[in-house]
């Protein structure tokens, strides 16, 4: 933890619960946050990133940083503001997975905001939530966004529509084809294919976590078949749908 100030560097917290689309989350100049979703989920975007996420991770936003975060149902958001002069989570957005200790962590660190970390007990929590951060490897998954406005506005119609056919987009934005497909590969270094297919799969996390069969979410994000979809939420998270979803649940189970 940085010594550039005092004990007097403050700690904030924030919990809301927010209903179905964007979320005003409080932030003024001086506070890096961290925000993460005690129930439901959210969709995150800076200009250059996007990402899913559920309620076993969390944004890491350092100070002036400016992030979009939707919602698609009513989820309980917390946040834990910290002072910039901490240090504590690194100069670019990032996700991290969540262990239980992170969340019961977090959650005391917001029941107790504000925070001066003279008491030791405070003190201790936050230095040992920062000694969690560093060793949490990025969770994958994010999206890269394109920066030519073109191919942008066909990135975030994706995002929106995950089941939307190519020749609608290709309408939607005015571009043929190829154009499009070089545009997503010379800025994102995915193709136009890879690039919709972890669309799809972002999209389908947070379908999964609110409970919707497999074959109602291959539907839904755009594939003919259950086991077309399965084969490709294997090869970019590595796990099937059921298993992966498994797996948030353990990681979040004291939330």
């Amino acid at each position: 933890m940085s010594k550039s100030r005092q004990p007097s560097s403050r700690i904030r917290g924030s919990s809301i619960t927010h209903p179905p689309g964007r979320v005003a989350l409080p932030t003024q100049p001086g506070w890096d946050y961290l925000v993460f979703a005690h129930s439901g989920l959210f969709t995150a975007l800076t200009e250059s990133q996007a990402w899913t996420i559920p309620a076993h991770r969390a944004l890491c936003v350092p100070d002036g940083t400016r992030v979009r975060i939707d919602t698609t149902r009513r989820s309980a958001i917390r946040c834990l503001y910290l002072d910039n002069a901490l240090d504590l989570l690194g100069p670019e957005v990032r996700v991290v997975s969540l262990t239980p200790l992170m969340r019961e962590l977090l959650s005391h660190a917001i029941a107790a905001a504000p925070m001066t970390l003279d008491e030791p007990a405070d003190s201790a929590a936050i230095t040992l939530l920062a000694h969690l951060l560093d060793n949490e490897p990025d969770a994958p998954l994010q999206l890269p966004l394109p920066a030519n406005p073109m191919a942008h506005e066909a990135a975030l119609a994706i995002i929106d529509d995950p089941a939307v056919e190519l020749d609608r987009l290709l309408r939607t934005v005015g571009a043929n084809r190829r154009t499009l497909e070089r545009r997503f590969a010379a800025e994102t270094k995915m193709s136009l294919g890879q690039w919709r297919r972890r669309a799809r799969i972002l999209a389908a996390i947070g379908l999964l976590a609110d409970g919707h069969s497999v074959t109602h979410v291959a539907v839904t994000v755009g594939y003919a078949s259950p086991s077309s979809f399965v084969v490709a939420f294997r090869s970019e998270v590595g796990a099937a749908p059921r298993d992966f979803m498994r797996g948030a649940v353990r990681r979040s189970a004291t939330s």
